[in-house]
């Protein structure tokens, strides 16, 4: 019963939805609207000129928003991709300048350069440190 009473009372607001609009010019020339027809003035009924506000649009915005959120949706999905891509190549890298650390960390010589030459120790150092800064560089 309750459920017929509230539809009841919201078609009756929707029916003074449709209520008239009256324009006049006054005698010192100002213009007004309303609902109700003036006493003693001659009025225009402009109800039938206004457009219809209750024209549903929302299909075409609900569309537009659609488009938009998949276009959205996709951005993320190749950000995530590159993002994911990206942390592979650093991963790669580090386990890269990783392995080369441990190289150059030994005490053994090495060889390097077309010519086999081998490295001082204070080459070795000065290579030990470039290492640790690359492996500290792309190992954060």
């Amino acid at each position: 019963m309750l459920r017929f009473v509230i539809a009841l009372c919201l078609l009756l607001l929707a029916l003074d939805g449709h209520a008239q609009l009256y324009k006049w010019v006054d005698a010192e020339g100002n213009v007004h609207y309303s609902d109700s027809k003036p006493k003693g003035q001659a009025a225009e009924d402009i109800s039938a000129k206004l457009p219809s506000t209750n024209i549903d649009s929302s299909h075409k915005k609900l569309q537009a928003l659609d488009v938009i959120r998949q276009q959205r949706l996709q951005d993320q999905q190749k950000k995530q991709q590159q993002l994911q891509s990206q942390a592979k190549q650093r991963q790669r890298a580090c386990s890269q300048a990783r392995r080369n650390l441990s190289r150059v960390r030994g005490r053994s010589y090495f060889r390097y350069g077309d010519g086999g030459q081998k490295t001082s120790e204070a080459d070795r150092k000065k290579m030990q440190a470039q290492a640790q800064a690359r492996v500290d560089r792309l190992c954060k």
